[in-house]
């Protein structure tokens, strides 16, 4: 602005202030975004990305000693180390603790579930003082979407750990070196193999070791099931071992991802590794004998394929009943789900085995879910404790319903309890000023329903109205210990 004989007005002071605090600002948003671009972990990502990371980042201090992230513990954030060092642990299959590696400065943690790592988790302690930006992991999901360099630096990242974290989990190679174990890591092919594929075919020559990074697997032998193995496990030994074709068939129940070990680099790590050879020599004893255990015991093959073929293993837990605890002819657990859901989620009576009634309900299966992928919305997730949930953007088309191969999904009325009194103010209104007759009659909204474990509730309906303790929830491999 100018005054009328040409002079510039000069600027006030709050003006002025408030220019320089602008400039402040900025000159520390620049420091901030140097201070992501020297880290390794985002050193390929441009400077406008990183502008925008900015804003989601928290410094947080951590003294010596503390846990950051816990393996057993849901973590909502991604953290990227400033300054300092921590070990990063977690417990292979027999439960020893194993460590993958320490990090430091430039390293991430916790982006795993960015890209679907939802079961698979891991430990974080600090060594020593150590400085981290904090992001809130959903905020950051979303911001991937339009940052496709920050999304190939942190994908890198999670598929470098889970490779490290397969090896880790595998007792096999658990007691190695994190050194040792990359070196192993080099030497693995990534391979995808969709449900149903059989991997290996019985009579073939053995061409690799195969380690399970993601998804199940049932090992066969004239159609029947000899063995179930899962994420952490490793087949294809066997043959490399005794340099004589496979014994059995192995398919992937669910998409599978494998690492593979080719065999003349199977067959040099084990001339490095003579402890190695000397525990897979036993792995493959114990497995020999628990094959043919397995076959002798027709029951036990029989109950191991009625498992397989009903999903059983999917999941982490299943709903037991023990009949010699429960009266005949009781519904008080189907009665208590539907009384809380407005329809049985549950029916007692689905598979014997050893005397205990597996119910027929959701498998919360953990990989591969036949509902998740067939849903066009994309309206069921796993929540936190690992249960499918339906959600809100669920549009009741039913694709989910004849992909569940278990019968657990089923289209039900929309319960218009759960809707806002505003929104039901809103619609008595549009009804009542209603002055046109419908041509068609109005058909009633459906959703897909199934259970979730009482997701919302600090109980489970059916298990809390047992009065006698017959309906418990019990973790898979305390009950299948195939």
């Amino acid at each position: 602005m100018s005054t009328s004989n040409g002079h510039h007005r000069a600027d006030p002071p709050a003006r002025q202030y408030a220019e320089a605090q602008a400039q402040q600002e900025e000159e520390r948003r620049s420091r901030q975004v140097d201070a992501l671009a020297q880290l390794d972990c985002l050193r390929a990502v441009p400077r406008a990305d990183l502008a925008r990371m900015v804003e989601l980042c928290v410094l947080r201090a951590f003294i010596p000693g503390t846990t950051i992230v816990n393996e057993r513990t849901p973590c909502d954030f991604v953290y990227l180390i400033l300054r300092g060092t921590a070990r990063l642990t977690l417990h292979d299959r027999a439960g020893h603790e194993v460590l993958i590696g320490v990090l430091n400065r430039g390293d991430c943690f916790g982006e795993g579930p960015l890209f679907g790592d939802l079961f698979r988790g891991a430990s974080v302690q600090a060594e020593t003082i150590c400085y981290l930006l904090q992001v809130e992991r959903e905020a950051l999901r979303a911001m991937l979407e339009t940052a496709p360099e920050l999304a190939a630096a942190l994908r890198a990242i999670y598929r470098q750990r889970m490779v490290e974290s397969t090896l880790g989990r595998v007792p096999l190679f658990g007691r190695l070196s994190p050194l040792e174990r990359a070196q192993i890591a080099t030497l693995l092919r990534l391979q995808h193999y969709a449900r149903g594929t059989t991997i290996i075919h019985e009579g073939t020559p053995g061409q690799a070791l195969y380690l399970i990074e993601e998804g199940q697997v049932v090992v066969e032998q004239g159609g029947q099931a000899i063995a179930h193995l899962d994420e952490g496990d490793f087949f294809g030994e066997m043959s490399l071992m005794a340099q004589s074709p496979h014994n059995a068939d192995v398919r992937a129940l669910s998409p599978v991802e494998v690492l593979a070990l080719p065999a003349d680099e199977f067959s040099r790590l084990l001339k490095r590794q003579p402890a190695l050879n000397t525990q897979l020599h036993e792995v493959v004893s114990q497995r020999r004998a628990a094959n043919t255990a397995i076959r002798r015991d027709q029951e036990r093959a029989t109950q191991l394929t009625a498992v397989v073929e009903r999903g059983l293993l999917r999941g982490t837990h299943v709903l037991v009943r023990d009949p010699q605890l429960c009266q005949e002819g009781c519904t008080i657990c189907e009665d208590a789900c539907a009384t809380r859901h407005g329809q049985t989620r549950i029916h007692v009576n689905g598979v014997m085995i050893d005397g205990l009634d597996i119910t027929d309900s959701c498998r919360q299966c953990r990989v591969g879910a036949e509902c998740v992928e067939a849903c066009p919305s994309d309206a069921i997730h796993w929540n936190e404790n690992g249960a499918l949930l339906i959600t809100e953007s669920c549009t009741g088309c039913g694709a989910c319903v004849p992909a569940c191969p278990y019968d657990a999904v089923q289209l039900v009325t929309q319960d218009t309890t759960s809707v806002s009194p505003l929104w039901s103010l809103w619609h008595r209104i549009k009804r009542s000023a209603r002055l046109t007759i419908p041509l068609e009659a109005s058909q009633p909204q459906l959703r897909a329903d199934k259970c979730d474990l009482c997701h919302g509730h600090d109980d489970l309906a059916c298990v809390s109205a047992c009065p006698t303790g017959a309906l418990q929830l019990r973790p898979v491999e305390e009950l299948f210990p195939f």
